[in-house]
């Protein structure tokens, strides 16, 4: 038989099931995720730094965090610039990524090829990663920093060469540029230069550059001159080049240049006459004109230079042909001033001329010439004509006095 208090219990176990129940999922769901979570653990390259010109791999390895819920539809998408880029798809993907999945499944390699003229720096890469769970999307943003790098590298041109061709006795300014090749500064640049045949001139041996920026260049000017008997040939100008890297390490480079030297006719010249010039007077002269260039003079034309205490009419002689080694005797007449000093007094010719090529050139060639003081009989002489005037002029007043005086007579006689 049933008792109320029976029933009351009865009725009340199923409610105290069921609550306990409830109680216990509920208490499941509080150390369960709501949702997944992936994070980048790590990045790697396989080249660090990155070198211009070259093709990096850039790994990323991504693990879900939560032990009970997979992410879905996983896509991995990087964004660069320059001077990276991407080499294939911007995009990986994976199906899914759970807590227990090996490092493998996690793992995404993107290949980034380097610009050949990038400069060295740190490079951000943008990574996007998005993911599904019972079609909600997430998305977790990343940046992974490329460090690009490497060495200074240079070469050395002749840019520029003033003047562009260099003969025997010739001073040129040859402009030598530096390239620095490399993606990275130089500080404290410095270059040295020697060499053989040609002489570079002490003031530009040592130039100071200072810093040359990674693709950057700079220039030194050296002065070389070619003394006037060299031979005609290719003469080499060489250069050495110091410099600090970024990473304080010092570095050279070293550069030859061959300098050429063309041949050219070249002159001396000579007095020929023999006998001493006097001074106060007008004289022919012979002068001796010899080729000792290397090359052939055509269609020249030689003058006196006008120095003290020579002078001339200005008179120019014209030499059709003269070559190396040949001489040809000009004459002048020369006027020596009367203030000229006894001994060898120096003068020069002036030539214009043509190579075979038929570029015009002027060259000078100096040489001295006797001079001696007039003696006093000929310094008498050159008052002759006066002397000689005076004469006539005092014969005529004589004579005019006497025919004077024959005309008085004779009016005497005729009055008579």
């Amino acid at each position: 038989m049933k008792t109320p208090n029976m029933t009351v219990k009865n009725q009340a176990f199923p409610l105290f099931a069921l609550s306990l129940f409830f109680l216990l999922f509920l208490s499941g769901a509080a150390f369960s995720s709501v949702n997944p979570k992936l994070q980048l653990i790590n990045s790697s390259l396989s080249e660090v730094p990155a070198l211009p010109g070259h093709v990096v791999a850039l790994t990323l390895h991504l693990k879900s965090m939560e032990s009970d819920n997979c992410a879905d539809h996983v896509s991995v998408q990087l964004k660069v610039a320059y001077p990276l880029s991407i080499q294939g798809s911007d995009t990986l993907y994976a199906d899914s990524l759970c807590y227990s999945d090996p490092e493998s499944a996690g793992t995404f390699v993107f290949l980034l090829p380097v610009d050949n003229l990038a400069t060295s720096g740190t490079y951000p890469v943008s990574v996007s990663t998005v993911y599904e769970k019972r079609f909600a999307k997430f998305t977790e943003a990343n940046t992974v920093n490329v460090r690009v790098g490497g060495s200074p590298a240079f070469t050395a041109a002749v840019t520029s060469s003033s003047p562009v061709d260099v003969y025997a006795g010739d001073t040129a300014q040859v402009t030598v540029t530096f390239q620095n090749t490399g993606p990275t500064l130089v500080s404290s640049a410095r270059s040295q230069a020697s060499s053989s045949g040609v002489e570079t001139k002490w003031s530009s041996q040592d130039q100071t550059l200072g810093s040359i920026a990674a693709r950057g260049s700079a220039s030194a000017v050296f002065a070389i001159e070619a003394p006037k008997d060299l031979a005609p040939g290719d003469y080499p100008l060489r250069i050495h080049l110091d410099y600090t890297g970024e990473d304080r390490q010092n570095g050279s480079a070293d550069f030859r240049f061959m300098v050429p030297v063309k041949p050219k006719a070249d002159f001396a010249a000579s007095y020929s006459s023999q006998a001493v010039l006097r001074a106060g007077a007008a004289q022919d002269t012979g002068i001796l004109l010899t080729n000792t260039g290397s090359q052939e003079a055509r269609k020249l034309k030689v003058r006196i230079r006008p120095l003290f205490p020579f002078s001339t009419d200005g008179t120019v002689r014209y030499v059709d042909s003269l070559m190396p080694g040949q001489s040809v005797n000009l004459s002048y007449t020369i006027t020596v001033d009367k203030d000229a000093t006894s001994g060898s007094q120096l003068t020069g010719l002036a030539m214009d001329f043509e190579d075979p090529q038929g570029k015009s050139f002027s060259d000078t060639a100096d040489f001295a010439m006797p001079v001696r003081p007039a003696t006093l009989t000929e310094e008498l002489e050159a008052y002759a004509p006066l002397f000689y005037l005076i004469g006539a002029a005092a014969a005529l007043v004589i004579l005019r006095r006497l025919f004077g005086l024959a005309s008085k007579s004779m009016k005497k006689e005729a009055k008579k």
